[in-house]
């Protein structure tokens, strides 16, 4: 998911109009029984984002869900990787050297799975442990570890995976039915259809995921951009608030999940009364988790697992 700064002012607007928001509307029925708590890259926060020692911290922490980016390479293989292209920032050559930013679409499994993604720190998330020589897993991978595990404990996990595409809209219709082929065909193997959830910014990818199986949930994933991020912070937000209501239904979503601004009582209530849960990303403080609880949300995407974990629970 995209990541956005704002200013100390405009955060000061953005929680006083949204507390406000949150405490004029009578709250929702929520649709779901339980809060449907996420680690956001398994736990970015606490260990490399998208990797299996991510996971494991998700895992620690008692999440309900593991939330997970997918993209497809050069030999049509679903990788588990953020960013369409590689990243410098999070991964490296194995003898330490800087990699240099390549399309995913040129570049196969095996190529990927020979940088180390681990050894690097994300320097936005001072808690973030490095795990050195931290391999890329592949979609198939990933199930294979969850299912070992939830074997041996008898756990039971949900998944939480998104479709990723180039950021400046290129991909074709016909990269988008391929990627998402290729995610329902493994998640049909390993029989996960209805533990699964497909989400996507590109609302393309939905109608594909409910005509090849319906056993498989669909959430339509938003971003607002800085114009509409201030409106929304100063009162005039409740049109782009409805927008992607409407956007969500349209396509039929079974989830809508926008960046937290987007959500008050009166988004909650308007969503759920389409039958639709609301799940906001990429929420990273006590004080909105415990918001956004208030406004009735279905669930909640964090990078720190064990903050969900304590508020939570603890509430």
């Amino acid at each position: 998911m995209k990541r956005i700064v704002f200013t100390f002012p405009v955060l000061l607007l953005v929680f006083t109009n949204i507390l406000l928001n949150c405490a004029s509307v009578e709250k929702s029925e929520k649709i779901r029984k339980d809060l449907d708590l996420q680690g956001h890259r398994g736990a970015r926060g606490l260990k490399p984002e998208n990797t299996w020692p991510a996971f494991e911290e998700a895992i620690k922490y008692k999440m309900v869900t593991l939330e997970l980016d997918t993209v497809l390479t050069k030999d049509k293989r679903v990788v588990i990787h953020h960013d369409s292209d590689t990243n410098p920032n999070i991964c490296q050559n194995p003898d330490g050297s800087e990699i240099k930013k390549q399309s995913l679409y040129e570049l196969s499994l095996s190529d990927l799975q020979k940088l180390d993604c681990g050894s690097k720190q994300n320097s936005a998330f001072p808690k973030q442990i490095p795990v050195p020589g931290t391999k890329l897993l592949s979609l198939e991978e990933f199930f294979e570890k969850t299912l070992a595990h939830e074997k041996k404990t008898k756990e039971v996990y949900y998944f939480n995976i998104e479709t990723k595409f180039p950021d400046d809209g290129s991909a074709s219709d016909l990269i988008v039915k391929e990627h998402t082929e290729a995610l329902v065909k493994i998640i049909e193997k390993y029989k996960l259809a209805e533990r699964t959830t497909i989400q996507s910014f590109d609302l393309r990818t939905l109608p594909i995921v409910q005509k090849l199986n319906v056993k498989i949930k669909t959430s339509a994933l938003f971003v607002p951009t800085y114009f509409q991020g201030f409106m929304m912070t100063i009162g005039f937000g409740n049109s782009y608030r409805s927008a992607i209501i409407n956007k969500s239904n349209m396509v039929k979503a079974n989830v809508i999940s926008p960046y937290f601004l987007y959500v008050t009582k009166g988004f909650v209530k308007e969503a759920h009364d389409f039958k639709m849960e609301v799940i906001p990303w990429t929420v990273n403080s006590e004080k909105e988790t415990k918001r956004l609880i208030d406004c009735g949300v279905d669930g909640i995407i964090s990078d720190y697992p064990d903050m969900l974990d304590t508020v939570v629970r603890k509430k």
